[in-house]
C-alpha cells in the first residue's frame, strides 16, 4: 500500500516540539537485500522490521534509532533456500533469533533530504559497525491526526565481518541492503490503544 507523501521534512527544521520519538509501523517496514549467488543476483527481504526513532528537530545530532530484524522473517521467495538461510551456515536462528541495530552517530547530509547514519550492527555474535545513507525524509499527517515519518536507508555490509563465510565463490561476500521504514508519533500509539 502506497501511503501519499503529503510534507516535506527538508533540513528538519526546528519548532515548538523539538523532540519526538516514533515507533517503526511494521505493515510498512521491512529490509531488503541483494546478493549475487553464481551469475545471477538473489533479492530478498526480512518482513519483521521493529523500531524506534527520536528525532530531535532542533539538533540532529543528539536523535537516535534503535531497531531488530526477526530472522525468522527471511522471504527470498524459495522456501528451500530461506531454510538454508535460518540454518547453521548462515543465520543461526535457533542461537540467533535477532538482528540488531544501534544508532551511534547522526548528522546532516550534502543536502536538506539526507542524513548520514552510523551505527552498531550485530549479526550473530559479531557487532560491527556501519554507515548507511538516509536519502529519503517526509511527513505526512492522518486524518486522525497520527503523524508519519518515512525514511529509506541504504547501506554495504561485508557477510564475512559477521562470521558467515558459507559458499566463497559461489555466493558473493557484498550485499546491497535498502531499509524502507514507515513510522507512527508513538504518542498517537499509545492513545490508540
Amino acid at each position: 500500500m502506497h501511503v501519499p507523501k503529503r510534507q516535506q521534512v527538508g533540513a528538519l527544521q526546528g519548532g515548538a516540539q523539538s523532540q519526538m520519538t516514533f515507533q517503526f509501523d511494521p505493515a510498512y517496514s521491512n529490509v531488503e537485500f541483494v546478493i549475487r549467488n553464481l551469475w545471477f543476483n538473489v533479492r530478498g527481504r526480512f518482513r519483521d522490521l521493529e523500531g524506534k526513532i527520536v528525532l530531535d528537530e532542533s539538533d540532529i545530532s543528539r536523535s537516535s534509532v534503535t531497531a531488530t530484524i526477526k530472522v525468522d522473517s527471511v522471504d527470498t521467495g524459495n522456501k528451500r533456500r530461506d531454510a538454508h538461510l535460518l540454518a547453521g551456515d548462515f543465520f543461526d536462528v535457533e542461537k540467533f533469533p535477532e538482528i540488531k541495530f544501534k544508532s551511534t552517530s547522526i548528522r546532516r547530509g550534502r543536502d536538506r533530504d539526507s542524513l548520514d547514519l552510523k551505527g552498531d550492527l550485530t549479526i550473530k555474535d559479531k557487532t560491527v559497525p556501519i554507515a548507511l545513507s538516509v536519502n529519503e525524509m517526509d511527513r505526512s499527517r492522518s486524518p486522525n491526526g497520527e503523524e508519519f515519518v518515512y525514511y529509506s536507508a541504504t547501506t554495504e555490509l561485508d557477510r564475512s565481518a559477521f562470521g558467515i563465510n558459507y559458499g566463497p565463490g559461489i555466493i558473493g561476500r557484498r550485499l546491497q541492503v535498502t531499509i524502507n521504514v514507515q513510522a507512527c508519533d508513538s504518542s498517537k500509539v499509545r492513545r490508540s490503544k
